[in-house]
């Protein structure tokens, strides 16, 4: 394997957990699948952001300085446009389903007007990371223009973690997110010039901080402390992730992982469709269970993993304009 490909089983590892806890169900959930759902949110998406930041510290070492407008030209293309498109593209089939049956939320003038500067909700919920990310970027983008860029968007991303935000052009996200994204710069440092060497250690030491913050999350209701807690999952659950799949990457080819990560970002804008399928199934059918849920979550993952990819590979890949919508290109 190539030296970074445990950063694609990471992706891999997290575009899985992004579709399992999104299997909810809007009239039944087990408790083990709330609890469950629960730990993967604790960390699922800090390891995207933790990824994203170490790609564009990758891709700065490469590179030298940025050029702030093609740059954010790029990033824009690679992700608002995409936002736009899905975004638009729910909010169609919103309109449709709603003349039938129940939607989560119907679509109105509001509706179309918050696409472009809050989160909508509804079936589009998931829509928050890609304008999140976007942000970040510029944010991140202004401060490696200057000398001591890293540090800048250190101290930065650390005071804006603990400082509440509007949901107003997804503040509220980027306020909670951004630390991690300078945390995968800085891993990507710490891997490249430090030589850190992946043990089981690591991986025992990163699950055990994972669950103990996790578990005692619910002890404080303070702000600040959960606040902290909050933090030490996301780098912590991030960091089992990568080790595993850094332990994963120098022992065997996992054809089918390294797929899902190099197609993650199309898994993670299309898997609704596949889960959204399984769940209007299960619900009509009606056997609510928590074996049946568990055997539900295991059809609704397989959908949401492998519609994305025929999709992507038979469809969008067929042509330009889909292409170009979905920020390929």
């Amino acid at each position: 394997m190539k030296q970074y490909d445990y950063i694609t089983l990471s992706k891999a590892f997290g575009i899985i957990l992004v579709v399992v806890g999104h299997f909810t169900s809007t009239v039944y959930m087990p408790a083990y699948y709330v609890e469950m759902k629960n730990f993967i949110f604790s960390f699922h998406m800090p390891l995207f952001m933790i990824l994203s930041g170490f790609l564009f510290q990758m891709s700065l070492r490469k590179s030298g300085k940025i050029s702030l407008l093609p740059f954010l030209k790029k990033k824009f293309l690679r992700l608002m446009v995409p936002y736009f498109f899905i975004s638009f593209a729910i909010a169609a089939l919103n309109l449709v389903l709603g003349s039938f049956m129940p939607v989560k939320r119907m679509v109105d003038w509001r509706y179309l007007l918050e696409i472009f500067y809050t989160n909508v909700g509804g079936s589009a919920v998931f829509l928050w990371f890609i304008y999140t990310l976007f942000i970040i970027f510029v944010i991140s983008a202004i401060c490696m223009r200057f000398k001591k860029g890293i540090s800048i968007l250190g101290a930065l991303s650390i005071a804006l973690y603990f400082i509440p935000m509007p949901q107003l052009f997804y503040l509220s996200f980027v306020h909670s997110f951004i630390v991690y994204f300078w945390g995968g710069m800085v891993l990507f440092l710490l891997m490249e010039k430090v030589k850190v060497q992946i043990s089981a250690v690591h991986i025992g030491v990163a699950a055990l901080i994972l669950t103990l913050a996790f578990y005692f999350r619910a002890w404080f209701p303070d702000y600040y402390i959960k606040q902290m807690l909050n933090l030490i999952c996301g780098f912590a659950g991030s960091y089992l992730i990568v080790s595993v799949s850094r332990w994963l990457a120098e022992r065997e080819d996992s054809k089918i992982l390294m797929s899902l990560g190099k197609y993650s970002a199309y898994i993670y804008l299309l898997h609704m469709a596949g889960v959204y399928f399984i769940r209007v199934v299960y619900e009509k059918v009606g056997l609510l269970f928590p074996l049946t849920y568990g055997i539900a979550l295991i059809a609704a993952v397989i959908a949401g993993l492998v519609i994305p990819v025929l999709l992507t590979k038979y469809v969008i890949h067929k042509s330009k304009s889909l292409t170009f919508l979905m920020g390929g290109k």
